[in-house]
This record gives C-alpha cells, sequence and structure tokens, in this order.
C-alpha cells in the first residue's frame, strides 16, 4: 500500500513558491512555522528542496540525455511501464516520478549530493552539500530559516545537525546571507576565513582561484576571523574585509553593500571598481577566460551595470567606456591598450 503524505496541499503550494522565488514574506513565514513544528516536516522540505535544485541544473543538459535518464528510471521503479517514454517537461514539477529521478541523477551528476566526511567534528554522517555548478543563482532555506543566495560556481554544504547544538556552513565560491537571529551563533566558514553571525544579512566571496575574498556587510554586526590569527574584525553596515591571500593582507573599507549583492537578482554593479575585478566576474558569470594585464588590470577602473546583456554586449559596454580594446585568441578573450 502507498503512503499517505501527510503534507498539507497549501503548505505544498508554498513551498513550490518559494523555491520559485515567488512566496510572499507571509507564506515564507507560515513555511517556517510548519517547518518548526516536527522533523519530518524539515526532512520532506530538505528531499524537495534537493529535487527541485537538481531538476533546475538538469533543464541545462542535453535534453535528449535527460530524458532517456529518466525512462530508464521509470522502467526501474514500475517494470509493467516497459516502453512507455517520459520526457522531463511532461512530468509534474514534484511529482514522486521526478522527485525519485533526481535523488537518482544526484548520485550521477553529483550537482547535489549526500556523502560521508569528516569535518568540522562532524565523522562518518551525512551532510547535505548544494551546488550551483552554473547558470542562475540558487536560494536555499536552511533548517533553522536562514536563508541563502548561492552564487555560480560554488558550494555549500551543512550537517543534518544543523540548528540544534550548532549553526556551521562551509563555503565555496559566493553567497549571501540573510541569518535568522538564534540563540546559538551562525557560522560561516571557508578556506581561510570564518564569519561569526547571531542574525545579520551579508556578503561573501571566497572563490578558490582568486586571491581577494571579500565579505561585505549589509545589515547587522559580524565578527570575522583570519584562520591563523587571534585577531577578530568587527564589522559594522557598509564595511567590508578584502584578505588578500597572496600577501596575506587584510584591509578594510567602506562601500555601498547593493553593489555587492546585486548578483542575487542576476546583475552585476561595477562602481570605479578595477578591471582585473570585472573580468573574474565575467569569467564566472559568461564561462570563458579573460585575460587582463597585470598592471592594467589594477589600473583600470570602470563603472557600469549589467543585467540580462550577452558577452558581446558587455565586451562593447567595455570598449566604448574605455580605450581598451578586444580580441579574442586560442578561445580566450584578452583586454589590451
Amino acid at each position: 500500500m502507498t503512503p499517505i503524505d501527510p503534507t498539507p496541499d497549501p503548505i505544498k503550494d508554498i513551498i513550490t513558491r518559494f523555491l520559485e522565488g515567488a512566496a510572499s514574506e507571509q507564506e515564507v513565514a507560515i513555511l517556517w512555522g510548519w517547518l518548526e513544528e516536527s522533523q519530518a516536516n524539515r526532512q520532506y522540505f530538505d528531499e524537495v528542496n534537493n529535487a527541485f535544485q537538481v531538476s533546475v541544473t538538469l533543464s541545462r543538459f542535453n535534453q535528449q540525455k535527460v530524458d532517456t535518464a529518466w525512462n530508464t528510471l521509470a522502467q526501474r521503479i514500475d517494470p509493467e511501464k516497459k516502453g512507455r517514454t517520459f520526457s522531463l517537461s511532461s512530468i509534474p514539477r514534484f511529482s514522486p516520478l521526478k522527485i525519485a529521478a533526481s535523488v537518482f541523477l544526484v548520485a550521477v551528476s553529483c550537482f547535489i549530493i549526500m556523502q560521508l566526511i569528516s569535518k568540522n567534528g562532524i565523522t562518518g554522517r551525512n551532510v547535505t552539500l548544494v551546488r550551483n555548478a552554473e547558470g542562475n543563482n540558487t536560494r536555499i532555506l536552511l533548517p533553522d530559516g536562514s536563508l541563502v543566495w548561492l552564487n555560480t560556481n560554488s558550494t555549500l554544504e551543512y550537517p543534518p545537525s544543523f540548528g540544534n547544538s550548532s549553526r556551521i556552513v562551509t563555503l565555496k565560491g559566493e553567497a549571501f546571507f540573510d541569518v535568522k537571529k538564534a540563540g546559538t551563533p551562525f557560522i560561516v566558514q571557508t578556506e581561510r576565513l570564518q564569519v561569526f553571525v547571531m542574525g545579520t544579512k551579508f556578503n561573501v566571496q571566497a572563490y578558490k582561484n582568486d586571491p581577494d575574498l571579500k565579505t561585505t556587510l549589509e545589515e547587522g554586526k559580524i565578527e570575522l576571523r583570519v584562520k591563523g590569527e587571534d585577531q577578530f574584525y568587527l564589522m559594522k553596515p557598509g564595511d567590508q574585509i578584502t584578505l588578500n591571500t597572496a600577501v596575506h593582507k587584510v584591509t578594510l573599507k567602506k562601500v555601498n553593500p547593493a553593489n555587492f549583492t546585486a548578483w542575487k537578482e542576476d546583475e552585476l554593479v561595477f562602481d570605479n571598481t578595477e578591471l582585473g575585478e570585472i573580468a573574474a566576474k565575467l569569467e564566472n558569470r559568461y564561462k570563458v577566460k579573460i585575460s587582463v594585464d597585470s598592471v592594467l588590470a589594477h589600473r583600470e577602473r570602470l563603472t557600469m551595470t549589467i543585467e540580462h546583456e550577452s558577452l558581446d554586449e558587455v565586451l562593447d559596454m567595455i570598449r566604448i567606456s574605455s580605450h581598451l580594446k578586444v580580441r579574442t585568441e586560442d578561445n580566450k578573450i584578452i583586454l589590451y591598450e
């Protein structure tokens, strides 16, 4: 006998709207209250959330390959349906088949996986790992009610015990955090930084190949510690701390936080920004390699906002707003004088 799903339909509707980014503040509050009611509710949300994220990721794959994978899984689930074909577009977003297919393909594609690790005192236990490999940013609702926007080429992981005795997440890449206030401190760990929070909004940029690690505070207060040092840096709204890993130098400056969090809305805002930083952001967004002379990268500064422009349109904007020229060589874009 198939078990009865106890989740109310209105809650399912709210979950759907939340994952699509269309839920109102009142609906988010209702969802949070429902999640606090039981572990079973939180587990149900995690399963649907994982399935949704995989579905979004898989939709960027070759459609024929995706449909073939679903058909193979459908026959495994129900051999009597052998010979019947399915396609991604014909399956309701949260149908049992689609969720099962997503869970199966998660293990194959490794975009969102459950794996065993030994880290941060968590040994031999499952850890939720969310990876945003490419495309639009991904929004995550953590078990404590905190929201995270995960940028392209970024991963976030947290243990099943998150929200109970501790609130620790590990970030690789870039994410914006809207942390829910609670009695337990919220800690963001990167390879070189630790950010300690009680309840606030901030952005952390910590890509592996970028020597500049940036933490930008939008609201509230946070404490930042560079791993290997005893000193804590207390940050206030508008503060940005940059750790240059090449020379191990920490700098603090005042910025407009909106310029560094606009990527959540699929925007890139540059305000008198060094060309080297602009090139790195464009590489991440458009999946290209951009070469800039090191002197030019620090000397040239540009101001512009990118929304839905193509790469060619952005390069035209750079040509028009500066004396720079652009050429392509060996699948690499070169900016030069």
